[in-house]
């Protein structure tokens, strides 16, 4: 009997062994890209072993832009050209296990791996409590968690040559009717999934007096080789830029 949390999960990929060649209606997700966070909450359940069923299968999750302060687009309609633009010079995984303290900074970054903003989200855990923070001062207190999410990978030099330029990054000058409505655009990661494939990091701040919150920040990963990056409007589905892997030495 199949394991109704693989069930599950499969629903999520259904459609995912077309692989980039089939139509852009196959893509996982569609435009608007799949849900990270149900993803984890299915994935969380799993055992490793069925988990490592799921490796090399193919995603598409639409990049959080409204926490992508480099991402920009730019209009020029004298020209018809739109100039679509994703900043990664500081897009660095800055966990330990990232972290390469040998590295010469001339050929290589102290951080391999980098992300992509997928999705943040914000719970109230309980009610407000009164509690002593200091002895005889009481104040009321809320617990707050949230929950990030990223796609972490290796191989962004596939796409283009490594640079200390901070506008390096995915994007390109193209020929557009018009400036896209900026709630119909996603900007598309096809990402296919490996080993370790997902991991978490935890950070809590106690509440004092001057930010009387208890908040827990934790940090979900998901990991695997990014494939393309495509910017597309969710609306009409058309495709301004589909950017794919121009030196693939780095791939893994």
């Amino acid at each position: 009997m199949t394991n109704p949390l693989i069930k599950g999960l499969l629903v999520l990929l259904l459609g995912l062994s077309c692989g980039l060649a089939c139509a852009d209606s196959s893509l996982p997700g569609g435009d608007s890209g799949q849900d990270i966070e149900e993803w984890f909450r299915t994935a969380s359940h799993m055992a490793p072993a069925d988990l490592a069923k799921l490796d090399g299968q193919l995603f598409s999750f639409a990049v959080d832009l409204d926490n992508s302060p480099g991402f920009s687009m730019d209009y020029e309609a004298s020209s018809g050209t739109l100039t679509l633009l994703y900043r990664m010079a500081f897009n660095n995984i800055t966990e330990g296990w990232s972290w390469e303290p040998q590295a010469n900074p001339a050929s290589a970054d102290y951080y391999r791996v980098k992300f992509l903003p997928l999705k943040s989200t914000r719970q109230e855990k309980a009610a407000p409590l009164e509690m002593e923070l200091y002895p005889g001062k009481r104040v009321e207190v809320r617990n707050q968690w949230r929950y990030d999410y990223f796609l972490a990978f290796e191989n962004l030099y596939d796409f283009y040559p490594r640079s200390a330029d901070d506008n390096a990054g995915f994007g390109a000058t193209v020929k557009a009717a018009a400036l896209p409505a900026r709630e119909h655009l996603k900007l598309l990661a096809i990402f296919r999934l490996k080993s370790p494939w997902h991991a978490e990091s935890n950070t809590f701040w106690k509440a004092d007096f001057a930010n009387p919150v208890d908040f827990t920040l934790r940090k979900r990963y998901l990991f695997g080789q990014l494939e393309e990056i495509r910017f597309v409007d969710s609306e009409t589905g058309n495709i301004y830029l589909r950017q794919q892997p121009a030196n693939p030495a780095h791939s893994k």
